[in-house]
């Protein structure tokens, strides 16, 4: 099958991580964490579908990302990664089938 790849824009990032989700969550789901201060030792929010649940899966020296799940527990609220070089404005594309539908999307972090 081939593809065609075209650039979608360019996504910003000052945490030095991205996250991958459904806008749809961002208010049923994900958990504000107030004023308090963030622990990313605190095993209880390791896969929360919150800031201090992505800092903690991004550190992860093993795979530098990970799931993020439903306040339920179960997987699927998102997907977070370091974004490898740090703070900065990187290009996403998406890449498209014959139809015109989206196969895969890319993000570019060493552009």
């Amino acid at each position: 099958m081939k593809l065609t790849k075209k650039l979608l824009g360019h996504c910003g990032v000052d945490s030095g991580q991205i996250l991958l989700t459904d806008p749809c969550y961002i208010n049923s789901e994900w958990k504000k964490q107030g004023k308090k201060k963030l622990d990313f030792e605190n095993k209880k929010s390791k896969g929360k579908f919150s800031y201090e649940g992505c800092c903690i899966e991004t550190l992860k020296k093993e795979t530098k990302g990970g799931q993020l799940n439903y306040k339920l527990g179960h997987a699927g609220a998102g997907v977070v990664c370091s974004s490898g070089y740090g703070d900065g404005t990187y290009p996403v594309y998406a890449y498209y089938n014959e139809e015109g539908r989206i196969m895969k999307v890319e993000i570019k972090f060493n552009y």
